[in-house]
């Protein structure tokens, strides 16, 4: 039996798996819900009644990612991480944390795709961690044998160098903390958007279309991880269907950013065409470096 990597919340001590869920040696329990995901958030650690994306959010971002057009997104990354699984040596286990995984797209076909693939042969445990508790919901019913749990980036309920590889996919990053479960050598595999995504979408909201820019992850990484290898997905898009395009909307962080009336120019559209531009940055955490910050 693997040994746990999980860390308790409340006194960081390594968290063992028990008949109904988690427990330490000091006592502290957390049980399984019935969906079999884990809530690993402390209650006077919320920063609102219900964190992260809510019940609506959700539903559209599985309505939208279902019908496939970030199918070539979720397969470049696929791809990258069979990469980097090809360095281990036959038979090594692997853990592997999707950090910020919403309701579970890109780690179910990531696994699918590892099963079917070059790394069949290698054992790989799966972790998926968002603050929703709605979004892991959903994750649960993506693949019940993946361990999920709800807990926020900011304090990853992970032991210190527990994982091979963290995940994250136009998530927020917190590189201390990620720096602080990988093991040496370990790989953080980051996806953002690239200075063309969903241009289209956004030549209606914004009068000015601005590319985006590199995101600062690279700066940040500074001292803890080796400089990120970048490659980009590119690909045109045509949605059609108002459900469709306001469900990509509702995904977007422009969807609380925009005035009613832009809004109702969008929810107006039954066809809309557009640019997936996406770039994914592959970090190794280095031999040598500061310690990370205590939690």
């Amino acid at each position: 039996m693997m040994t746990s990597i999980l860390r308790c919340p409340v006194c960081r001590e390594p968290l063992p798996a028990t008949a109904t869920g988690y427990k330490c040696a000091a006592g502290h329990s957390f049980d399984a819900a019935r969906q079999g995901y884990v809530n690993l958030v402390l209650a006077h650690n919320k920063h609102s009644k219900e964190p992260g994306d809510d019940p609506d959010m959700i539903r559209s971002r599985r309505r939208f990612l279902d019908l496939g057009y970030y199918r070539k997104v979720s397969d470049g990354i696929n791809v990258t991480i069979a990469r980097e699984l090809s360095d281990l040596p036959p038979g090594s286990g692997t853990t592997l944390l999707d950090a910020g995984c919403g309701e579970g797209f890109y780690l179910q076909r990531l696994k699918e795709a590892l099963a079917q693939g070059g790394a069949a042969h290698i054992p790989i445990a799966y972790h998926g961690v968002d603050v929703s508790k709605f979004a892991v919901r959903q994750a649960t019913q993506r693949d019940r044998s993946m361990a999920w749990f709800v807990a926020s980036i900011n304090d990853l309920p992970f032991l210190p160098g527990s994982l091979d590889i963290v995940l994250s996919v136009f998530s927020p990053a917190n590189i201390p903390e990620f720096a602080r479960i990988l093991k040496t050598g370990g790989s953080l595999i980051f996806a953002s958007p690239g200075p063309k995504h969903l241009n289209g979408l956004r030549e209606i909201i914004y009068p000015v279309t601005r590319e985006h820019e590199a995101p600062s992850i690279t700066e940040k990484a500074g001292e803890l991880f080796a400089p990120a290898t970048v490659a980009r997905i590119t690909y045109p898009l045509e949605l059609t269907g108002n459900q469709t395009i306001m469900d990509l909307l509702a995904m977007t962080p422009y969807c609380w950013n925009i005035n009613l009336e832009t809004k109702a120019k969008v929810a107006a559209l039954d066809r809309l065409a557009l640019d997936v531009d996406v770039e994914l940055r592959v970090f190794r955490k280095n031999q040598t470096q500061p310690a990370a910050p205590l939690p």
